[in-house]
């Protein structure tokens, strides 16, 4: 076990029987009387749910952010699938004792944030999606997504060693040269999101984070990749907890298509669709977001 304080949280770092690292960040509250697990975006880790530290601070709210396998501090391992988290998540609530919380998933923090809440049903309480990508497969769920996404998603449906080569390409490009991912997210989110990127504050936050979420190299983005793109659609129907979705009509990004597809195939989920929302409205939404969980 190791622990040490970040500027904004606590950092604590835990290993499995088999000895394998998983990494989180403790952010807002610390009293851990209403918990939220934080399952980050693609490609990113933990500091990503700093931008909520103080909203949550404000509200009471505890936020753990666990860096998936093979992002950030948390080791990549062969054989991955999106149900592992829930371990890790379970390790981590183990480890602080924390009985039950909440899990919030942000755009492709999606499907392991779902498998949590699917597995953990003595433990989770409510689920929280932003953003959230949905299955490939699933019936126009890429409609209106940008070109580039959507041929991505695509290809590694139909040709996934080709589709497998391209991401790794991308991912050790943004590793080496961190302005190409400034570049990438310019050239594809909408202006909407593009206006919330060039802010300073957050511009920091995401160029630090997509620096430690890739410093293992590109393996975590290659796995995380082809499981997107294999069927998960049977993960939505185990959900049986309160579920909340929040989705911008603007995103080209995961385009709002992706939401209705979860809200159609999560029994009983609550969808709001934002007017004028983009990919990254979290960050101007934090309070609403949030307030679900308080």
């Amino acid at each position: 076990m190791k622990e040490h304080e970040s500027p904004r949280g606590h950092e604590l770092q835990l290993r499995h029987l088999d000895g394998r690292a998983v990494m989180c960040s403790v952010l807002g509250a610390r009293d851990f009387k209403n918990t939220v697990f934080y399952s980050h975006g693609f490609p990113a880790c933990r500091i990503e749910a700093t931008v909520a530290h103080r909203e949550a601070l404000e509200r009471g709210i505890t936020i753990i952010a666990v860096d998936r396998p093979g992002f950030g501090g948390s080791d990549w391992y062969r054989g991955r699938r999106f149900e592992d988290w829930a371990s890790d998540v379970r390790l981590v609530a183990d480890h602080l004792k924390i009985a039950t919380f909440g899990v919030l998933g942000v755009s492709g923090g999606t499907p392991t944030a779902i498998a949590a809440a699917a597995l953990l049903t003595d433990r989770v309480t409510s689920l929280g999606i932003v953003s959230g990508i949905a299955p490939v497969q699933a019936p126009g769920a890429i409609q209106g997504m940008n070109i580039a996404n959507k041929l991505l998603l695509r290809l590694g449906v139909a040709c996934p060693w080709l589709g497998t080569v391209i991401i790794g390409i991308v991912a050790l490009i943004w590793r080496t040269f961190p302005l190409s991912a400034k570049v990438w997210f310019g050239a594809l989110l909408p202006t909407v999101d593009r206006q919330i990127v060039t802010r300073r504050e957050v511009g920091l936050v995401l160029a630090k984070n997509i620096r430690e979420a890739l410093r293992q190299g590109a393996r975590g983005v290659i796995t995380e990749y082809q499981l997107f793109t294999s069927d998960w659609t049977g993960l939505l129907t185990q959900v049986q907890v309160p579920t909340v979705i929040w989705h911008g009509d603007s995103d080209t990004y995961v385009p709002v298509s992706m939401g209705e597809t979860l809200k159609k195939n999560i029994s009983g989920s609550v969808f709001h669709k934002v007017p004028g929302g983009g990919h990254f409205m979290i960050i101007d939404r934090l309070s609403s977001i949030l307030g679900t969980f308080s």
